[in-house]
């Protein structure tokens, strides 16, 4: 039976899409609960204008990205945090460190996910890192970590 997805149900089944489905799941399953609709002409119809905004959607979306990781490309993060005499700090700086302090710079919600790092910082010096917002929106930043000094008068 062939149908047409009103709410996205998986990874493959998204709204919009139209696909051909056994009879049992279409009746049984997408059907009762709302899910899917047979795949009549009016229907097709409607479901490619929600596919169509969906891509209008993504590629506006990307464009914003693509700007955002222009604008991020070769800035500079410091952070000051207490350290041995060999420089290895007491904590570390982390993606969620990073981003927090990025999201604020940029103003823009920058997600720690998108912070690609292997471990957290754990050194005084310059750490290059990079942020993938999506495949073709990266951008370098440099985070430096001083040592923090304490001053008392």
């Amino acid at each position: 039976m062939k149908v047409v997805f009103l709410d996205d149900v998986s990874a493959k089944e998204k709204r919009g899409d139209i696909k051909e489905v056994s009879d049992g799941y279409a009746r049984n399953y997408l059907l009762p609960k709302g899910l899917a609709m047979p795949a009549t002409p009016s229907a097709i119809k409607a479901a490619k204008k929600i596919t169509e905004e969906r891509e209008r959607k993504r590629a506006r979306q990307q464009e914003e990205y693509v700007e955002l990781a222009r604008q991020m490309e070769g800035k500079e993060l410091r952070f000051k945090a207490k350290a041995s005499a060999k420089g290895t700090l007491h904590g570390s700086v982390t993606t969620a460190d990073i981003a927090d302090r990025l999201s604020k710079l940029m103003n823009a919600e920058i997600d720690k996910k998108k912070i690609e790092l292997k471990n957290p910082l754990h050194t005084i010096g310059t750490h290059e890192v990079e942020i993938v917002l999506v495949k073709d929106a990266v951008a370098k930043i440099l985070v430096i970590i001083e040592e923090e000094t304490d001053q008392q008068e």
